[in-house]
Parts: C-alpha cells; structure tokens; sequence
C-alpha cells in the first residue's frame, strides 16, 4: 500500500468538509476489502457451541436423512463474545436453516423450527442483518486460507461450509471471495486518490489510480474463471436453490413466505435470498466512481416527461437500495460515509473543463481522465462478463430443463419456461427470469452495466 492505512484520509480541518473515511472503523481491511482479514473465524472454540460445529460437520448427511432438526439443540448467543463469533453463528446458523428448508428432496420446509429460528433470529438482531441466507454469511464469512501462512490466492482458498457437498458449490463460492479480496484491495488506493483530489496533489491522484486499475483489471479475469470447475447445470438444478429466499418464492415451493417458529409467535417472513447485489464491493466502486442507478422509467413517467419541458427526476434504483439492507451494517455505514465525501469525478471533470479539447489539457490531466475512464471500463467488463455468467448458469439452464435423471430437481428451482415461438418471446422470457433474490435478472444487470459506461468522462471502447 503506498500509504498505512488511513494515515493521511482522515486528516482534515474539523471546519472542512467531513473527513474520508478510515477503514478499519468500517470492519473492512485494505488487504481483503469487505471480507475479514486475515480470514473468517473457522469455528466456535467454546464447548458451549460444538453442537452447532458438529452439525455442520455432518450437515449433508443429516440433511439427507432428515435429522437435522432431531439433532439440534436449542442455545443461546449471550456467550458469542466477538464479532467474530457473532459472524460465524450467523453464518452457521443460516447455512444450516437453508439446508434445512431446500435439502430435503420435493418436500420444502414450510417452517423453520424453533431449535434454528430463535437463536438466528437473535443473532441476526445483534449484527443488524436479516435472518436469511445473505451474500455475506455465504461467501464474505465463509472461507478459510489453506495455508494460513500462505497468500490470499484462488488456489489457496477454501470453503467453510458447503450446502450440497459439491466441489462446484465449493468453486462458486470462492470465485466469489477472491473477486471481493482483489477488488477490495482497491479501495484504499481510491480512498487516497480522493484525498489526492481534495488537496488539488494530480501526481498523487495518478499514483493511486494506477495502483486501482490493476486491481480492478484483475475482477473480470478472475469471475471468467468461473467457468473452470462450476458446472452450469449443477450451479442451476442443485445449487441454486439453496440460495434462494422467502420472497417471491412461490414458483420454488414457498407460495406463503416462511414461518420463524419461536419469533414473535411464531413469524411469517418473505426475504430475499443471497444475491451477489448484496456485496458491498462494487456499491463502493460505483459511489467512488460517480456511477448512478436509477429506476426504470415507468409508461406513466415516460408519457408524462415527452409532454412537458420538464425533466422527470429519476428516482435511485429501489432494488440496490433495498439489496442493501442485506449488507453487514458496518458496510452499509461506510456506503453512507463514502456518499458524502465522493469527490473523483466531480474533480477530473472540473480539470476537464479547463479547455476546449482533450489534447489542450496537461499531460496529466489527460492521464488522469484516462486512468478514470479505464477504472470505470474494468468495472463496465466485470459486468459483461457477469451478464455472461448469468446466460450460461440461468437462462440456458431453465430453458434447457433438467439433465436425465434430475427431473426431481425441476420443482426446487421453479418450472422451466414453455418453448419460445419467436425471438421477441424469447427476449420477453429472458426477461422475467428471477434471481435467488427474487429480481428480475437480466433487465436489472444490462441497466447496471449500460449505467457504468455512461459514468465515463469521454468516449472509450465500449
């Protein structure tokens, strides 16, 4: 790192503008980003827990023979003394509730009993994150280094925990942490190029922005990656589900939502279910960067804004903000803090505007709007590349249907689409395709990626 860590963001007047933020007030490391550093706690070391480190030592098998819930005490989580243990708790106790309602063949749970709900629940209060399977208690919180003195490398990662006991499930997950952990590691260097543009230092800009476009190129290479040891049909008609939530899960066998036994009489809940939308990564980025997602334009607003000279205000994307929700809280007030201090764009833009042309610009202005824009490419590639993965993983996949002998797998993931007639009808079926949020996928990721290359301060390769 070209600087230590916060040393010299937070430095600024008390009668200035607020101070950038430091992260390791925000729970985030300038080594792996949002996840923790040097790696999630593996287990709960206290003998008061080791029934919920057993189960999961067997969750498969337990799963399978429906003994989950028979194994499984009731505790509680006043002796989790640490974030730490809180976040291995959380973890633990919503792989094991997804398990517990989508592991157990055509049958979905309809409830989750009291032995998972009530402590989930309390736990979940505790770290101020729903009780559901979240990106976080999935992927950011659940893996280990196999070396634990070796490098923060794809081949030196591992899964804690694995819902299917399928090595694709394993490669999923940690295509997804190296992706957090290289493309966290930009996010001091930007922190710096902001504090660089706040004291008008364009060399120390430079500097900073060089060192996060090589990280950022790294994200899309290591997402393509994907395709390397994760099965596409296995992703879809195995894994998947056991991502999915309580929201909008009719098609999935959850017409009702789901009942929390236990919490506040017994509670119905409809969640979303773990989602990449609900990393903080690339919310970061698109704040640091200028990048703004809006809502689509609704038929009434469309019509209303072509008869009058008014502009429509267009409204901030409701499902990002409510994918936020998702979030770990300290994550979620660092995107509050960043927002008000993002200052990139605003600053280049401004050098921009000192003349006519580009080529009338100093050198390193014109460096400076290039290292920008390529910033904001890398960001525009990862996701193309993640509009590729969704394709390949989800939409071929539910309009191929299950492979033979898989059939019992069609009604845990939702019904395969009827044969297109034509290709509007295939584009119209592609659309409403969901997510293990419950979104609409494809209409949501091409708007996120057409907004990023618009974020752009002059005309580059598309």
């Amino acid at each position: 790192m070209l600087v230590a860590e916060g040393s010299s963001v937070a430095a600024t007047s008390s009668s200035g503008p607020r101070a950038l933020p430091v992260l390791s007030d925000y729970d985030i490391s300038s080594h792996t980003g949002f996840t923790p550093y040097p790696a999630p706690l593996a287990r709960l070391t206290q003998g008061y827990y080791q029934p919920w480190e057993e189960i999961m030592d067997q969750l498969n098998d337990l799963v399978d023979s429906r003994q989950l819930r028979a194994r499984m005490p009731l505790l509680g989580v006043g002796r989790l003394e640490t974030p730490l243990e809180q976040k291995r708790a959380y973890s633990l106790l919503s792989i094991m509730a997804h398990s517990y309602v989508w592991g157990s063949g055509l049958d979905i749970a309809q409830s989750i009993p009291e032995q998972l709900a009530i402590p989930w629940q309390a736990v979940a209060d505790i770290i101020d994150i729903p009780p559901v399977l979240t990106y976080a208690s999935s992927n950011v919180w659940n893996w280990k280094l196999i070396d634990p003195n070796g490098p923060h490398s794809l081949e030196n990662l591992t899964v804690l925990a694995n819902m299917t006991g399928s090595l694709d499930e394993d490669w999923f997950v940690i295509i997804s942490v190296i992706v957090e952990i290289e493309g966290g590691a930009a996010i001091q260097p930007l922190l710096e190029a902001m504090q660089a543009a706040r004291a008008d230092d364009l060399d120390k800009l430079i500097l900073n922005l060089r060192v996060a476009q090589l990280q950022l190129e790294k994200v899309g290479k290591l997402l393509a990656r994907m395709f390397e040891k994760c099965d596409p049909a296995v992703f879809y008609w195995k894994i998947r589900k056991f991502l999915a939530g309580s929201e909008n899960a009719a098609e999935l066998g959850l017409p009702n939502g789901l009942v929390y036994k236990g919490v506040n009489g017994d509670e119905r809940k409809h969640l979303m279910g773990a989602t990449a939308g609900q990393s903080s990564l690339f919310p970061a980025l698109d704040i640091i960067f200028g990048v703004e997602h809006f809502n689509p334009p609704s038929p009434s607003s469309s019509s209303l804004a072509s008869g009058s000279a008014k502009p429509i205000k267009k409204a901030p994307n409701a499902l990002l903000l409510k994918m936020k929700q998702y979030m770990p809280k300290h994550h979620r007030d660092f995107l509050d803090h960043l927002k008000e201090v993002a200052n990139l764009r605003a600053y280049i833009l401004s050098k921009k505007q000192t003349a006519a042309s580009l080529e009338e610009l100093p050198e390193m202005v014109q460096e400076a709007i290039s290292l920008f824009d390529n910033c904001v490419h890398q960001i525009k590639l990862f996701r193309d590349t993640h509009i590729q993965i969704v394709t390949r993983y989800i939409l071929t996949q539910a309009k191929r249907g299950p492979p033979a002998g898989w059939e019992d797998y069609r009604v845990k993931v939702g019904s395969s689409p009827e044969p297109a007639t034509n290709e509007k009808e295939e584009a119209n079926q592609d659309d409403k395709v969901k997510g293990t949020g419950g979104s609409e996928l494809m209409p949501f990721l091409k708007t996120n990626r057409d907004e990023t290359n618009q974020t752009k301060l002059i005309s580059l390769a598309k």
